[in-house]
């Protein structure tokens, strides 16, 4: 299994730098940031070879690179392609991918209407991309007027029973460490939960690596230096950073 970095900035993301979203073996990603189909293409990576993206939440920092990647789907994938698979918390997903392509007015311009299949998802599902297992279990996040939004962890297995995981964006919650337990890496929020507090989840895990993510470049050397008071395994993810699993 390998896992690309393509952005790791926050909500807003820092100057020529993408929001936190991430490449399984070149053709799954999770969350589309602002512009993830540009900005995968710096490395090697062709939009048109994605097979699926998993949302991990419907916050727009999330999902704004979405229309692009449908736009550049249907306007340069036509023929027989299989569909792409778009998968997400089912509280909304429906909604945020028709607006996606109501954005792209695909009722007037049919000729470029991606083929899609989506996979709602709840916490707690699991299913099958390829070889690789996928998890879901339901992370904290609270925002707006102390609102929670409906958001998955996703944990990605592969044949030989290695794991990263993703915990999208959470605010503290230590039952994430049970869902995380053993895997090899576990990219973690940097921005909605204190670095200690997520080094403390990667280490009550037993992970073998923690990565910080959706962090400002200005804080990262101090997330750090925090995170690996409790966790020494620990870097900060950055972008093109790749990883072996």
């Amino acid at each position: 299994m390998k896992i690309t970095i393509i952005g790791q900035s926050t909500c807003i993301p820092d100057q020529e730098r993408e929001t936190a979203c991430s490449l399984i073996d070149g053709k799954h990603l999770v969350d589309t940031g602002w512009c993830s189909a540009q900005a995968m293409r710096p490395y090697g990576f062709d939009p048109l070879a994605l097979e699926s993206i998993l949302l991990t939440h419907l916050h727009q920092d999330h999902y704004l690179g979405l229309p692009a990647l449908l736009f550049h789907h249907g306007l340069r994938g036509r023929g027989e392609r299989p569909p792409l698979q778009i998968a997400g918390p089912r509280e909304y997903l429906e909604s945020v991918v028709g607006a996606a392509l109501e954005f792209l007015q695909v009722e007037r311009f049919p000729e470029i209407t991606p083929n899609l299949t989506l996979l709602p998802l709840s916490s707690g599902e699991r299913f099958t991309l390829d070889d690789l297992t996928v998890e879901t279990f339901g992370a904290r996040h609270v925002s707006g007027h102390n609102r929670h939004e409906p958001t998955l962890a996703y944990r990605f297995t592969n044949a030989a029973g290695k794991s990263v995981v993703f915990s999208g964006d959470t605010h503290p919650h230590p039952p994430l460490a049970e869902f995380a337990r053993g895997a090899a890496v576990l990219i973690h929020d940097g921005a909605h939960t204190p670095a200690r507090e997520a080094a403390a989840i990667a280490r009550d895990a037993g992970v073998g690596r923690l990565l910080l993510t959706h962090y400002r470049e200005e804080d990262g050397p101090t997330l750090l230096q925090e995170a690996r008071e409790v966790f020494s395994d620990t870097d900060l993810a950055e972008e093109g950073m790749t990883l072996l699993i």
